[in-house]
């Protein structure tokens, strides 16, 4: 009897402990909210006071990582999967997708295209001055020689963006050539913390290189003596000698989130640019699923070349990258 005794104490232990236990912490994940803006409700004064409330109503905690006026109407936030199934069925919301990760892509030469052979490639009219591409990115080296402004006219009225300053980065690193410089970080150090400054700099200054070779590539000046460390000697120059050049850096040392793309192709729609050129990809993926095809549909719309490469994988089926597909 005393041994079948000591049993149920025992067990009404153990019942006890697990009910006494942590509740297990439930992972919040970085979402994109899409809003059907012209169903706010005539309450609300401005549509991110209907995104807050919307945001609100679903969670007390969670913040809005930004808000989207152009590439989308809507936000990203911080949730938990049952928070965002909750959110989804609120009214006026039309997709709440989970974020995605994309990687850097590395562009091929006008040579590799055969557009060396087209003399009508490369205009050199003065109003090409006037396009402006806007670059999606690791950033920029400004001192690069590709973006000496020798001989360059004021800066087209038509633009409204910034230089902005950060790490190893100030407003004084702009010109007539490199006529805005922007970086987002808040949906990458929403996922993987802060930014460590001593590895890469928080602000539009290119540590890794490819976003440089990329701007360089599309609308780089034409710089005679180049070479590599003394091989190869020859003229380097972009695609659109005399267009100017904008870069959002996205990309950072553990990759490029959607959520930071789609704030810097809504950012750079508002700036005013002629040309988005973006060499970063996540693979094939159904149209309404992809934050660059849905922020490319939207630039298209405004009058935006978009242009975005395929990628570095191949040569087997379904290799492509930015070929959605539904």
């Amino acid at each position: 009897m005393k041994t079948f005794t000591s049993f149920i104490v025992v067990f009404l232990l153990g019942i006890c402990h697990v009910s006494m236990a942590a509740p297990e912490k439930v992972e919040k994940k970085t979402y994109i909210v899409h809003m059907s803006k012209s169903e706010m409700p005539a309450s609300f004064e401005h549509h991110t006071h209907w995104y807050d409330s919307s945001l609100k109503s679903v969670s007390g905690s969670a913040q809005m990582l930004y808000s989207y006026d152009n590439a989308i109407h809507g936000f990203s936030t911080r949730l938990t999967p049952e928070e965002a199934e909750l959110l989804q069925s609120q009214p006026g919301i039309l997709s709440v997708l989970p974020e995605l990760r994309y990687e850097l892509h590395t562009t091929r030469t006008p040579e590799f295209l055969g557009l060396d052979k087209a003399a009508d490639m490369f205009p050199e009219s003065n109003s090409v001055s006037d396009v402006i591409i806007g670059v999606l990115d690791t950033g920029v080296w400004p001192e690069s020689k590709s973006f000496v402004d020798i001989g360059m006219g004021p800066v087209p009225s038509s633009w409204k963006g910034q230089c902005e300053s950060g790490t190893n980065f100030t407003s004084a690193n702009c010109n007539r050539k490199l006529i805005g410089a922007r970086f987002f970080a808040k949906g990458y150090e929403a996922m993987l913390g802060s930014i460590d400054e001593s590895k890469e700099s928080k602000s539009p200054r290119d540590d890794d290189g490819h976003g440089t070779h990329t701007a360089s590539t599309a609308g780089g000046s034409v710089v005679e003596g180049a070479s590599l460390f003394g091989y190869a000697a020859g003229t380097a120059r972009g695609m659109a000698t005399r267009a100017r050049v904008a870069v959002y850096k996205v990309c950072w040392i553990g990759g490029c989130f959607s959520s930071d793309i789609l704030a810097a192709m809504d950012k750079a729609i508002e700036d005013g640019v002629n040309i988005l050129s973006m060499s970063l990809g996540g693979g094939m993926s159904d149209y309404y699923k992809d934050s660059v095809a849905i922020g490319a549909f939207a630039a298209m719309e405004k009058g935006i070349l978009v242009s975005c490469s395929a990628g570095n994988a191949g040569p087997t089926s379904y290799s492509l990258s930015n070929v959605p597909h539904g």
